[in-house]
């Protein structure tokens, strides 16, 4: 059985949407995530993870997780020192809801660092009334 003209363009594009979608998730597929409490367990242990919040210092100001660590996803390589200071670390990443902080992982888990993505991001945080810097 032939296919139409018009079945084989929409079968073409799908094609092309899960092609994307499996290379964009492969991004950073190395990068586990971790639940918002795992990380306030681990945050009272003798060796808790380093947070990084990648949202804009505006964000960052108006409310973050303790002890977070406000370094701006499209300023890595102005933050370049702190980074390579933290590079033995265990790094917890979140940004609003996820696309700056992937952007982030991508660009350090090149680079050999141990990362953790927080599940939900700070929308998820804030979703479960988890507490607030400010």
């Amino acid at each position: 059985m032939l296919m139409s003209g018009h079945t084989l363009k929409v079968t073409f594009v799908m094609c092309l949407i899960v092609l994307s979608l499996f290379l964009s998730a492969g991004a950073s597929a190395n990068v586990q995530g971790v639940k918002a409490s795992e990380l306030l367990v681990n945050q009272m242990s003798d060796t808790p993870y380093t947070i990084i919040d990648v949202r804009t210092v505006e964000e960052y100001t108006g409310g973050h997780i303790k002890g977070a660590i406000n370094i701006p996803y499209d300023q890595i390589e102005a933050q370049s020192f702190l980074l390579n200071e933290l590079k033995d670390k265990t790094l917890v990443v979140y940004c609003r809801s996820g696309r700056r902080a992937h952007i982030f992982e991508s660009a350090l888990s090149k680079r050999g660092f141990t990362l953790l993505h927080l599940e939900g991001d700070m929308l998820g945080w804030q979703a479960q009334g988890l507490p607030l810097i400010k």
